[in-house]
């Protein structure tokens, strides 16, 4: 008999064990061996020992003590339970030996012994997996266990390694959480010692980068505590090159946000072309650097001086926007390189995203671009924006947006564009733009990392559709998120076409789930809504973080307020509860028959003053932390329209409301501006976010203008409390960085 195990386990000793399955050509490790592995990180395992007898196996048995399991060895059978390799609760000798002899001829010549086991206690059963992500490396699974892991398919993933927070983050995370809870007579599980065997798992990924998955399935919990009762370890012993990309020379980058000077190569006097708009968006928006339009076709572009070439040019330019000509790309970025530019947005398309020929040109134009020092953004991007230094540095659209605390990196184009053009529509500024195309050297992590030191940005909002080293993201998206918010619309989710996995994990790992988890390390606030992407960017630039989760809601009606309340509690926020004291100053105000709770119903009340009062009184509520403010905003604007359309046909003869005369025009507009520049001033005093709805569609939703904070008006009550939630995860989050809590 051989016993599982080693009484000072090491990694050296678990190192040998791998070394020894590949010596043998093996690319999966035997149970024992795994279950020796995991030992050698300390991780528990039932007791066990491996009988080639059926008498050994009934000794293993009447040691361990009764109920046990028995398990056939195998070292080519990786799912031993569809081969019926596995009898769980083996009662007496008997049976001992009658199950010995049916796992032998079952597992035939494959099966060189049976393992017999102590029998962990049964019942809660959860999954914990190793894979190896093509973007993100190395990523954990915790989830629910057992043979019906696929079918339930509630998992969670981190990138490895894993701290303590990273691990009881992601096993909160699962939907049947509360099964870690004490359950039906079950302790609780100790969620620390079970965070411990996450963090090990971790840790052998670079310990022995030869492992491709791991599946310890199921973890049973055995008294509270976890027991690795099965495990799986899948070897590759080739796991190919890291990614090597091209330096980039991000002190450079400055020069993309804020040139002294600007030369378009490819200029045109044709406002439709690409190097016409670009340059109508520099001249029309403002730019105060200098300017220079490179073309050999005329002698003015705009009635600007062009020049032929960019070695004419009278200086080497901080930035040059390129829009030539695919054949004459490689060219220029060599003349920009000698001339000493420091930085290049190329715009022309037909790289990468077309074919292999493409491909080849867009490496070697990054190299160039690094080999020079220069900072290349690009190829195949729609342009930059600086609205603090009137740079509107974009084609294919007129887009001059106000400057704004927010800056925005997007991986599309017309995505980013018209996610501008939305934004500008409500009214926001926005602060820096940048669409970074197909990524050849410049890309989203470079422009995070910018910024973040970018002391004009105060929040960032991100487009990502992809990544090609998505750890190297991570880290720029955490280091981020600790001084800034930082939003995420993420698109491209579909797992379509993923190979087929040896393991539980490597099955279950899709791109989206890895990048939800990673995103949930980095402190990324994600969606896929880009209507609730603007709200929360719009949010995050215009209202103060609040300082807890629990929420207050006024509203015009209460359906509204219904609507709150439920969304409230599915975002995992807390409805406010008011004191004696708050609900005698809102007896004060509103009619008798008002709903003398929270969310408080105005019920229709336009008598002037009654709105504000009654929020300024819960906004100085110390039981409130964000207030949600529904309908007010808009039903000015409603009233407004009945009086109009009353006085039109007043004077139309059509009806005879003298009555009408006595209301000054414009009342009810005058009343809605005030109640706005009420709610600012109202957050600037006690410094918590006020979420206002629209209770009809409105064109402007925001209004900056006064102050430090505005008005940030979302069309719908649900979306609004959403927002309030990611705002107050945000606020968490940060608070337990800045203690030492994180």
């Amino acid at each position: 008999m051989h016993r599982i195990g080693h009484a000072n386990p090491d990694v050296e000793s678990a190192a040998g064990i791998i070394s020894k399955a590949l010596a043998a050509g093996r690319l999966a490790l035997t149970e024992v061996e795994a279950k020796d592995f995991l030992r050698c990180y300390n991780i528990p395992v039932p007791q066990g020992f491996v009988a080639t007898q059926a008498g050994e196996a009934v000794a293993a048995a009447t040691h361990l003590g009764f109920p046990v399991v028995l398990k056939g060895v195998s070292t080519s059978v990786l799912h031993k339970t569809e081969a019926g390799l596995v009898e769980l609760d083996v009662r007496d000798e008997d049976e001992v030996e009658r199950g010995f002899h049916r796992l032998l001829r079952r597992g035939g010549e494959q099966t060189s012994g049976v393992l017999v086991e102590q029998q962990a206690a049964r019942g809660r059963e959860f999954v914990i997996g190793l894979t190896r992500d093509a973007q993100f490396g190395p990523v954990i699974m915790f989830g629910v266990g057992g043979v019906l892991t696929e079918a339930i398919d509630d998992v969670a993933f981190a990138v490895a390694p894993v701290d303590r927070r990273d691990a009881l983050e992601l096993v909160s995370s699962i939907r049947a959480h509360r099964l870690l809870g004490e359950f039906r007579g079950w302790p609780a599980v100790d969620r620390h010692v079970l965070a411990s065997v996450m963090e090990a798992v971790g840790r052998m990924a670079f310990d022995h980068p030869e492992i491709a998955e791991i599946d310890i399935n199921p973890v049973l919990i055995d008294g509270g505590r976890p027991v690795a009762a099965d495990v799986l370890l899948v070897l590759r012993p080739d796991l190919g090159s890291p990614l090597v990309r091209p330096e980039v020379n991000l002190v450079n980058m400055m020069a993309v946000f804020r040139p002294a000077s600007v030369a378009v190569i490819g200029a045109s006097n044709d406002p439709t072309k690409w190097g016409g708009t670009i340059l109508t968006n520099l001249v029309s928006g403002g730019y105060g650097g200098r300017l220079y339009p490179v073309t050999p076709q005329v002698e003015t572009v705009l009635g600007l001086h062009a020049y032929p070439d960019v070695t004419s040019l009278p200086e080497a330019p901080e930035m040059a926007l390129v829009a030539v000509p695919l054949p004459l790309v490689k060219g220029v970025v060599e003349e920009c390189g000698r001339k000493g530019v420091k930085a290049l947005v190329m715009v022309t398309a037909g790289f990468s995203e077309v074919d292999e020929a493409g491909s080849a040109l867009e490496r070697e134009i990054a190299q160039i671009a690094s080999d020079y020092g220069m900072v290349l953004i690009g190829p195949n991007c729609m342009g930059v924006v600086s609205s603090r230094h009137r740079l509107y540095a974009v084609g294919a659209l007129h887009l001059q947006p106000k400057p704004g605390p927010a800056g925005f990196v997007s991986q599309s184009g017309n995505v980013g564009v018209q996610l501008m053009v939305s934004a500008e529509r409500r009214g926001a500024g926005v602060g820096t733009f940048i669409g970074v195309g197909n990524e050849a050297l410049v890309d989203t992590a470079d422009v995070l990392d910018f910024l973040r030191e970018d002391p004009d940005t105060g929040c960032v909002f991100a487009y990502i559709e992809g990544y090609d080293d998505g750890r190297r993201l991570l880290e720029s998206a955490r280091a981020l998120t600790e001084r800034k918010p930082l939003v995420v619309l993420r698109a491209a989710v579909s797992d379509y076409g993923r190979e087929a996995a040896a393991s539980h994990t490597g099955a279950l790992a899709g791109s989206q789930r890895v990048f939800e988890g990673a995103a949930r390390q980095a402190g990324m606030l994600l969606t896929i809504d880009p209507d609730e992407f603007l709200d929360m960017a719009m949010a995050f630039s215009y209202l103060p973080l609040p300082r807890g989760n629990r929420v207050g809601v006024v509203t015009m009606g209460g359906g509204w307020g219904v609507l709150c309340a439920d969304e409230v509690a599915r975002s995992g926020l807390t409805l406010a509860r008011f004191d004696d004291e708050l609900l005698h100053t809102l007896d004060a105000l509103l009619p008798s028959f008002w709903s003398r709770g929270n969310p408080v119903d105005l019920v229709a009340t336009l008598k002037e003053g009654v709105a504000e009062a009654v929020v300024e009184a819960i906004m100085a509520s110390p039981q409130v932390d964000i207030l949600v403010v529904s309908g007010v905003v808009s039903v000015f604007g409603l009233t407004e329209g009945i009086l109009a359309q009353a006085k039109r046909l007043h004077e139309q003869g059509v009806i005879n409301l003298a009555e009408v005369d006595a209301v000054e025009p414009g009342v009810y507009a005058r009343r809605r501006e005030h109640f706005i520049r009420h709610l600012v001033d109202l957050m600037e005093r006690y410094r918590k976010p006020i979420l206002s709805v629209a209770a009809v569609p409105v064109g402007r939703s925001v209004f900056p203008d006064w102050g430090d904070f505005g008005v940030v008006v979302i069309q719908s009550p649900v979306r609004a409390v959403r927002v309030a939630a990611q705002m107050a995860r945000y606020a968490e989050r940060r608070r337990r960085l800045q203690t030492g809590l994180g």
